[in-house]
Parts: structure tokens; sequence; C-alpha cells
């Protein structure tokens, strides 16, 4: 009996273990939302610095404050009360994130800085870009610097490229290798977080990150270098949903030029890129 007990239980931690990070998410939908006068909205996350991350056991960066102005703003406007939870299970894993956002249905919102592509359009809901990227080719900082890419294959001769399949990093990097270096091998990892892990210990490894990697990474005096020769300010972030996320209309009212503008966003911004960074931001975009 004894036996039996412990294979229950077994069988009972591994199946509230399964779907916790592999069940599909569900939120409530707008209409429903309107029709009961209350909201369960889910936020899952992958963690990025300054867009997404949990520290001292508090949700910050940027997405999430917008998210929460974007709470007060459909309690004001639309008189719905909003539950927010929090996904934590795909917090270091980006290709489970995009699953769990992909899969999930009503109000389930992804948190983290992903980048708006045509591609993903097709599979996924955005919310207005409300910040543009610089992506970096980062390395050890041992290594000698990249200051033109058409010269990778000599500069980088012998190195690994580390990033996350299906990312707008990876197709960066698979870019620079269809044009300039044919024999680059490319390793794949579960997030930029890990890729710059390997950076940062192996002077063989290289990757193409956010800027927000790099900035954190020299705040922290980690052996990190930037290659301006790989710069990319292209890009645009946004927040991701479900297509059936009937949401998106009103957050993207609430995401207006006009608030994007304000001295609130700016704020938002500020506080968790950093005015250090923020200047930084600035001036390499020039």
């Amino acid at each position: 009996m004894n036996k039996y007990l412990k294979l229950c239980l077994a069988l009972i931690v591994f199946q509230t273990i399964y779907l916790s990070c592999f069940g599909q998410l569900n939120g409530d939908s707008y209409a429903e939302a309107k029709a009961k006068g209350t909201a369960n909205w889910v936020f899952t996350y992958s963690e990025a610095p300054g867009f997404a991350a949990k520290v001292n056991g508090k949700m910050t960066g940027v997405t999430f404050d917008l998210m929460n102005k974007f709470k007060e703003f459909v309690e004001q406007k639309e008189n719905i009360r909003v539950n927010i939870s929090y996904e934590s299970s795909a917090s270091d894993d980006f290709i489970l994130f995009m699953k769990q956002v992909r899969e999930g249905k009503g109000g389930v919102f992804g948190l983290t800085s992903t980048t708006i592509t045509e591609e993903r359009r097709r599979v996924y809901t955005f919310s207005p870009p409300y910040i543009t990227n610089i992506s970096m080719i980062l390395s050890h900082n041992s290594v000698p610097t990249l200051a033109n890419v058409a010269d990778i294959n000599k500069i980088f001769a012998g190195m690994t490229a580390v990033t996350v399949k299906n990312s707008t990093n990876e197709k960066v990097l698979a870019n620079i290798r269809d044009k300039y270096y044919p024999s680059l091998k490319i390793e794949y990892v579960p997030s930029t977080r890990v890729a710059m892990q390997y950076v940062m210990r192996d002077p063989k490894k290289f990757t193409n990150a956010d800027f927000t990697y790099y900035f954190e990474a020299i705040q922290n005096r980690q052996p990190v270098k930037r290659h301006p020769g790989g710069d990319i300010d292209t890009e645009q972030f946004g927040i991701i949903m479900p297509k059936n996320n009937d949401w998106a209309p009103l957050l993207e009212e609430f995401m207006s030029t006009e608030f994007l503008q304000s001295v609130l966003y700016k704020k938002i911004i500020a506080d968790n890129l950093g005015q250090s960074a923020m200047k930084f931001f600035e001036t390499i975009k020039r």
C-alpha cells in the first residue's frame, strides 16, 4: 500500500509540474470581461534586462510597467476590475515562452524584449512598438574589435556563434554567415542570458544580443565587448499576444502616440533602463 501511495503521489506531482510548464494559458477575453465586469489576465514572461524580470519577488521592467498602466486604463475607461497572474515557467526559455503565447487563449500577454517582425505577425498579435532596439555583436573582451562586419571571417576566425533558435538574433547571425562567413558554426541555447554566459567565459564564442544585455554586462563589470561593426538599429519591440486576444484594439488605443510621447512613458523607460543607459542608447542611435 505504501508503494502504491508513493506512486500515486509521484504521478500527481509529475502531472502538476507538467501542466504548469506545458499547459495552455487561459485568460478572460475582453468580451467575457465586459459581460461580468471583471477580467483575469495572464502575463507570461521571458527574462530580459530592463524589460522583464523578477527581482526580490517583484516583477520589474518596462513591459510590466506598461501593462500595469494599461490595467489602470482598462479599469478607469471600461469599469472592468482586472486581476493579474504571472506564469514564470518560461522565464529562462524563450522558445517555450513563444509557444505559451502562441497557444494561449483570451487575455494572455507575453512580456519580454520581443522584436516585431512580419513573419511573427502571421502567428501572433502585437501591440504598437514602444521602443527601437539596437542589436549588437558581443564577445569576450579579449577578442579583437570588429569594426566592419565584412571582416568577420578574419577577426572572428575559428569562433562559434551562440544564439536562440528561431529568434531575430539567429536571423542576424545567419545573414552574417551567408554574406561574410560561410563556414561559421552556430550553436543553440534556450535564452540570450545563457548565450551571454557562454560569451563571458569563452573567448571563442560570440552572440548577437539586444543593447540592454551589453549595458547590463558593463554595469556589472563583466568581460564583454561590443563590436561596432555589428550594430543594427532597425528592430522595434512590442507586447506579444495570441492571435485570439481581443484586448489588442484597446491596448493599441492605450499605447497611442500621445502616450508614447508622454512624461509618464519617458519615466517608465528611464526608471527601468536608467539615465546612463538612455544616454548611451541615444548616442549609439545617431
